[in-house]
């Protein structure tokens, strides 16, 4: 076996860093995937990893499995029409399928956000997490905020509005004893 030329001693410390560079780095992305190139509906980013919003296309969901989204869950209830099966088409995609059904304002609870927080810490990440606006997204992320999260409610509320609250925010105001203001 031959010496290594003292010539040569710089291009093969040079080839070992660029591979030590390039395994550093595809381990940080398989980490950190990117998840703010998803554009759905009413698109939201309540918490780190988690892209959040309205009821994605097949194209978007195409889209979040090509950048990496390793689960999806999806708050709609079977009850609410779809164009195509979702569950199949995610799973189909190589990513992790959760139903979580949220049933309009009564599905709005402590028991459906302590469920939410359960399939967040125990999901996959990034995590594209959905219902047909978003507006329950960010009802449920309320309720978790206070129940489970125990921040006080003002705060609970600006989470759930961060997060996609929309027209449920009476509800979520009665559920943390915030006043709720009169309707005209």
């Amino acid at each position: 076996m031959s010496p290594i030329h003292p010539n040569h001693r710089v291009d093969v410390f040079a080839y070992l860093a660029l591979a030590f560079l390039l395994a550093y780095n595809g381990f940080i992305w398989a980490e950190s995937p990117p998840v703010a190139e998803l554009q759905i509906r009413n698109a939201k980013t309540p918490i780190e990893g988690v892209t959040s919003g309205g009821q994605p296309t097949e194209d978007e969901l195409h889209q979040a499995a090509e950048l990496g989204y390793q689960t999806v869950v999806n708050l709609r209830t079977e009850a609410e029409e779809m164009p195509f099966d979702e569950a199949e088409l995610v799973e189909s995609l190589g990513m992790h399928y959760v139903s979580l059904p949220v049933a309009g304002s009564e599905g709005i609870n402590a028991e459906n956000a302590r469920a939410l927080a359960e399939v967040l810490d125990r999901s996959a990440r990034p995590i594209l997490l959905h219902c047909g606006s978003g507006n329950r997204v960010g009802a449920l992320f309320a309720l978790k905020a206070y129940a489970v999260d125990g921040k006080d409610a003002a705060t609970a509320l600006q989470v759930g509005r961060d997060a996609g609250l929309t027209r449920l925010e009476p509800v979520v105001r009665e559920k943390l004893g915030l006043p709720v203001p009169e309707t005209e």
